[in-house]
């Protein structure tokens, strides 16, 4: 267990007056440009770091709040107050929190720099917070945990200057954690190009009169800071990877050092406490790497390994504050500079400034959930092309039963070779256009794989349009609709619109059927009926029976329960191959179009 600041409060710092915010492991501030989100990140690297910006002396007049209130015999002055939650095991002797404060003026600091007391937090009858003043004695093992503090501050700007630092400070961990083996391996490395080096060293011995020899730098950080990332066949450098692959490498580091200070705490000594202050981690990273980013923070604050706290303009990040309990979201402000930098609970009444985005707040988490889907579909495309197998993606168990079948009565030399892939609970057309995404991407990696097909009910034809029209998409995976069977041309001629899925694919005598068994539900006839139709009901010129033929009129008036269509695909698998062949002959096109453009018939 670590330390972790419970909220803060902060004043006359550059745009904020005076401030509070609550926090947890993981605290999102959102807002629009310049309403201060960084001002808040940039206090708390003031308070542990002794800078703003990394790098950035403090400046008492640039930094102190232009509209902070003159007050007479008091001098200007910016506070930084952090409410520190305690390990369970500090506790009893030191109370719940610490109450830790900072204050800078004119000429610097003022006061200790280790200013803190602690409380103790408890409840009176009538269940209202009751707070304790402890005083924290000198040989407190509280003290050591605060100075083990690690406040990592991670600035908008992610440029070549940040990476260089980022990877130098490698060296100083490792360093540490594996002092004496990599003393050794040094000396070697030392040892080896001395050898190479040696008519060298030896005419300089001559020349000069001494012994020489190579040493390597005591301090190897500015080696460590052209360490470099090589990835894919190519072994391309990290230096040369745009600046969203840069970004996802920065978690990834700090966890790596974060882990590695871990290993130097002494058995019985004091955890080092980590704490992230990330500003618009998004920055150059399209929607899709952005929700990846942020479930990969978000797991890193639940596992323990940093208090992460950011600032962020993503939709991705934002939805993630709105739909995850344990997360502080916190709304800034500023509508006025007079009125500085504020911070809201909640985005009632403050969409103007937040900007659009809790105006958009639903879609935004509808796309976010989109893109999450997507990039779980990639991955799991990714585990299947590893088969090395070609795929149909369906929509939905049913499909996977009649299709399976199908393949047997129709094209049984093909079975081994094509596995059908959905989802149980009910997959939709989205769920096999994102597989077949996934899959085109694998394939641009390992283009001896084979190809994939995806088959989709007839009213999602322009997602297979949209995916299909991409030159590059059909060179791996092709998009599919089930094709309308001849008899429903007449219901579908006279206006009705009847939705070409996979059970309407079924003849005439499996819908009887059905009906007979109560496995059918009346349609929504303003959904189906002509425009036409419709107004004459409406006027009462018609009844909703007319214009229906007989051969046709179940398929318009009826639709199968979603919950018995398993049930009744698996009726229909059973039969005998003869019966089978005649109820699913509407099924044969379909799967030999698809045959041919996997490449197991020929065209």
């Amino acid at each position: 267990m670590s330390a972790t600041i419970r909220s803060i409060h902060i004043e006359n710092f550059r745009s904020i007056k005076s401030l509070d915010a609550d926090l947890a492991q993981m605290a999102i501030f959102v807002g629009k440009n310049d309403c201060g989100k960084s001002n808040i990140l940039r206090a708390l690297n003031l308070f542990f770091n002794d800078e703003t910006n990394p790098g950035v002396e403090f400046d008492f007049e640039d930094d102190y709040n232009f509209f902070a209130p003159i007050r007479a015999r008091k001098a200007k002055q910016i506070v930084v107050r952090v409410e520190i939650g305690l390990p369970q095991s500090y506790q009893d002797t030191n109370g719940n929190v610490v109450i830790w404060e900072k204050k800078w003026r004119a000429d610097g600091l003022w006061g200790e720099k280790y200013d803190y007391y602690g409380e103790r937090i408890s409840e009176n009858r009538r269940g209202r917070e009751v707070r304790e003043r402890v005083k924290i004695s000198d040989k407190s093992n509280v003290h050591a945990l605060l100075r083990k503090i690690e406040f990592e501050y991670v600035p908008a700007i992610k440029d070549a200057e940040y990476f260089d630092d980022l990877r130098g400070r490698i060296y100083g961990i490792i360093s540490e954690v594996a002092a004496r083996r990599f003393h050794d391996s040094s000396t070697a490395f030392e040892q080896a190009i001395g050898e190479h080096l040696g008519d060298l060293t030896a005419s300089i011995a001559t020349s000069l009169g001494f012994e020489t020899r190579l040493a390597l730098p005591r301090d190897l950080y500015h080696i460590f800071e052209r360490l470099d990332f090589l990835s894919g066949e190519k072994s391309v450098s990290l230096n040369n990877r745009g600046d969203g692959i840069k970004a996802r490498h920065i978690p990834l580091i700090l966890k790596f050092m974060a882990e590695k200070k871990a290993q130097l705490q002494q058995k019985g000594g004091q955890p080092i406490s980590s704490i992230w202050a990330y500003e618009e981690p998004e920055n150059n990273l399209e929607i899709g790497s952005a929700v990846q980013l942020a479930d990969e923070l978000q797991k890193l604050s639940e596992s323990g390994t940093a208090q992460i706290l950011l600032t962020t303009h993503s939709p991705a990040f934002y939805d993630l504050g709105q739909r995850e309990e344990g997360i502080e979201l916190n709304f800034v402000v500023r509508r006025l500079d007079e009125e500085g930098t504020l911070i809201k609970s909640d985005a009632a009444g403050i969409d103007e400034s937040l900007g659009t985005l809790a105006m958009i707040a639903p879609r935004i988490s509808e796309m976010v959930g989109q893109v999450r889907d997507q990039e779980a579909a990639r991955h799991e495309a990714e585990k299947l092309a590893e088969q090395n197998c070609a795929k149909v993606f369906v929509e939905g168990e049913s499909d996977k039963i009649i299709l399976e079948r199908a393949l047997q009565l129709f094209f049984p030399d093909t079975v081994d070779m094509v596995g059908f892939q959905t989802k149980r609970d009910g997959a939709g057309h989205t769920y096999v256009v994102d597989m077949l995404a996934g899959w085109r991407s694998n394939h641009k990696h390992h283009t001896d794989r084979p190809k994939a097909v995806g088959i989709i009910d007839g009213d999602a034809a322009e997602y297979k349009v949209e995916f299909n029209k991409q030159p590059d998409n059909i060179k791996s995976a092709k998009c599919f609709c089930y094709p309308t069977p001849a008899h429903l041309h007449g219901a579908l001629g006279a206006g009705f619109r009847v939705p070409v899925t996979l059970e309407v694919l079924y003849p005439k005598s499996v819908w009887e059927e059905a009906l007979g068994r109560g496995q059918l539900e009346q349609r929504q006839l303003t959904k189906i009926y002509p425009e036409t139709l419709m107004n004459r009901l409406a006027r009462g010129d018609a009844q909703p029976g007319d214009g229906l033929d007989d051969l046709w009129r179940i398929f318009v008036e009826y639709d199968f329960n979603a919950l018995q269509k398993i049930t009744v695909a698996k009726r229909i698998a059973r039969r005998n191959e003869n019966d089978c062949r005649e109820l699913l002959a509407n099924f044969e096109p379909i799967l030999q179009e698809s045959l041919q453009f996997l490449g197991f018939l020929d065209a």
